[in-house]
């Protein structure tokens, strides 16, 4: 749809609508030197009223092409006001289509590869945090079986001391029990004598 100002003279601004090329987004864009910002001279208004900026698009079959663009940056923007070039003849798009798709195709794979890889890189970490905690379980459990042998072997130690003490203190009773006893037989000979 085209609309013209009130304006009857020559340097009459033309508003047009973004339907005209029946595109309404805005594509992708690249940057080229001799073809970008906004300029007052440009006589096509978005339709906010405002100067169209000057685009080349980077995206699908369109890439390439030079076109006036809305310039709003915030807020809706009204799209593509003006195609400057022609549209690429049918082969060019074809190629550019075929192009963009196996654009699209590479990066749908790595997309796939970095999923798949997040998920090996997961489940190795799961595998990798089990692993840790079955060693931190077997540590533990290895520090806690040279605890105990180290403490069976002070039993055992303090058993051998209190072994060789009760050894010493049954072989003093048993002196002792000696001496009683040859004092008990030579009283019993005594008393018989008496």
């Amino acid at each position: 749809m085209v609309s013209w100002s009130d304006e009857t003279s020559e340097d009459s601004i033309m508003n047009i609508s973004s339907s005209c090329d029946g595109i309404t987004k805005l594509p992708a864009t690249m940057h080229d030197p001799n073809f970008n910002g906004t300029n007052a001279d440009v006589n096509v208004l978005c339709e906010h009223g405002e100067p169209a900026e000057r685009l080349v698009a980077f995206e699908g079959m369109h890439t390439g092409r030079r076109f006036l663009g809305c310039a709003k940056k915030e807020g809706i923007n009204c799209g593509v006001v003006q195609w400057i070039d022609f549209e690429w003849p049918d082969s060019m798009e074809k190629a550019l289509a075929k192009l963009w798709d196996m654009y699209e195709e590479s990066k749908s794979g790595r997309t796939n590869d970095n999923l798949e890889s997040s998920f090996v890189i997961h489940n190795l970490t799961e595998e990798k945090k089990k692993l840790q905690e079955n060693y931190d379980s077997l540590y533990a459990d290895v520090n806690a079986l040279l605890d105990a042998q180290q403490q069976r072997g002070l039993e055992l130690s303090n058993q051998k001391e209190q072994k060789k003490f009760l050894d010493v203190k049954i072989a003093e009773l048993e002196t002792v029990v000696g001496n009683l006893k040859s004092e008990l037989a030579k009283k019993e000979e005594e008393k018989k004598k008496v």
